[in-house]
């Protein structure tokens, strides 16, 4: 079997549900819409589902003009796609700081009275500036949003079955590809070969797979509910596969474009992976 693109992801506010996509537009930092908001604190320190795993079940859609969040109650916060013309404000990514745009107080009202804290919604200026870490690229230079450090995840259905087969080899349910959050999902490829590739390739596309993706708590999350069935996995038994040489538990590999800004992707699209 060719290996193609099996299905596309976006995650427009970062630790929100995402949005499923047959087809969608590569931008130098990611898909199109992806991760260009995200929700902090009043000291800018941004949420995340680790601490808070109610934002599972925020559900963002996007139409010609909006960002729309849904909250379970069905009540809606319509956000105009064009930047508030606001100065950049601080945000703070694990320690690391960059420079978002402030969506104004009613997002915040709407968004504080779901968390009941006091929270404000922030997107990426237009001139973003928030770089991959240069200790991963060395010499090249690749931009982000607010993604936690690289602008794309590829995963594979081949590594999600070989999981779900040690799981249920241990007694446990199997889980989907969205426990992962990535943004493009491939099939008709051996499983884990994304760790062994370095580039993943189409007509003028090129993605440079330039490290495993450490996985963290989010893993363990019911991305419908919010809830968590069985602490701890699948962290626990992806430490114990050897796709990987470090020591952890991985899944799937963090990516930067190289070639091919202004691309459509596609589900079913024919991939090179060496």
């Amino acid at each position: 079997m060719t290996p193609c693109i099996s299905s596309l992801h976006i995650y427009p506010v970062k630790s929100l549900a995402g949005i499923d996509l047959s087809r969608s537009v590569l931008t130098a930092e990611g898909l199109m819409h992806d991760r260009r908001w995200v929700i902090t604190d009043d000291n800018g320190e941004f949420m995340t589902q680790r601490s808070c795993a109610r934002m599972a079940t925020l559900v963002p859609a996007i139409d010609a003009h909006h960002l729309v969040l849904k909250a379970p109650d069905r009540r809606h916060l319509f956000l105009a796609l064009t930047p508030p013309d606001v100065a950049p404000s601080r945000v703070r990514i694990f320690g690391n700081e960059c420079q978002g745009l402030d969506e104004g107080d009613e997002a915040a009202r709407w968004l504080s009275d779901f968390f009941e804290r006091p929270v404000r919604l922030k997107r990426v200026p237009r001139d973003n500036q928030r770089r991959v870490s240069p200790e991963c690229l060395g010499e090249h230079v690749a931009h982000t949003g607010f993604a936690d450090g690289y602008p794309l995840l590829v995963a594979s259905t081949s590594s999600l079955a070989a999981l779900n087969a040690r799981l249920e080899a241990r007694s446990l349910a199997a889980i989907p590809m969205s426990r992962f959050r990535p943004n493009i999902v491939i099939e008709g490829a051996p499983a884990f070969a994304e760790h062994g590739s370095t580039t993943l390739a189409g007509e003028n596309l090129s993605l440079w797979l330039c490290q495993p993706c450490k996985r963290c708590r989010i893993t363990t999350i019911n991305q419908c509910s919010g809830d968590i069935a069985v602490p701890g996995e699948p962290l626990k038994t992806l430490t114990t596969m050897d796709h990987v040489a470090d020591t952890g538990a991985f899944f799937g590999e963090n990516a930067v474009v190289m070639q091919g800004d202004g691309q459509l992707l596609y589900t079913g699209m024919p991939i090179r992976m060496g």
